[in-house]
């Protein structure tokens, strides 16, 4: 794959708590035995994603935790890095940037640290893993754009719901009335 890290081809693998059984998604959750991670990277995942859930408060999630949230970051930069060892060059792997979040602070951190090992992956089973769900991936994407062929001048797409009996026609500026 190329280095180019805007290729659809190189999608990253996300790493952000709280919003499925586990903290890595390629593309979509993946669970924890089906990554193929050793036992060692994959119980510091468990612990990371726990340690989250158990450090803030359920009604609004604000932190809470013993530790600062910024060694919560720091420890899931981490394991992007490990991850991304795991893996090998042909993943990036994203999370958030470990740094101190202040609605007064001037400074402006990147959204989303992206990482990429520079050697062959030290996990061949996960790699592989992976790499089956990118190949599955690809295989989507190029089979909808053969079913979905370019539009000819004047063409337009529409989308209808039975059962509202809506028509949603994308790229037409709505106009009052109707």
């Amino acid at each position: 794959m190329p280095d180019d890290l805007s290729d659809p081809d190189r999608r990253p693998v996300r790493l952000f708590v709280g919003h499925a059984e586990s903290p890595v998604w390629f593309p979509d959750p993946r669970g924890f035995e089906e990554m193929h991670l050793d036992d060692n990277l994959t119980d510091a995942l468990r612990a990371w994603d726990a340690e989250w859930y158990s450090s803030r408060r359920p009604d609004d999630f604000e932190w809470i935790g013993a530790t600062p949230e910024i060694e919560h970051l720091r420890r899931g930069v981490d394991l992007a890095y490990r991850i991304s060892r795991a893996l090998g060059s042909e993943f990036v792997v994203e999370v958030d940037p470990a740094v101190e979040r202040s609605s007064h602070d001037a400074y402006s951190a990147p959204e989303k640290l992206r990482i990429r090992s520079d050697g062959p992956p030290l996990q061949p089973a996960a790699a592989a893993q992976f790499t089956v769900w990118a190949d599955h991936e690809r295989a989507e994407r190029e089979r909808f754009q053969r079913a979905v062929p370019e539009r000819e001048s004047g063409e337009t797409w529409s989308a209808y719901a039975p059962l509202s009996g809506t028509t949603f026609r994308p790229g037409r500026p709505k106009t009052r009335g109707r």
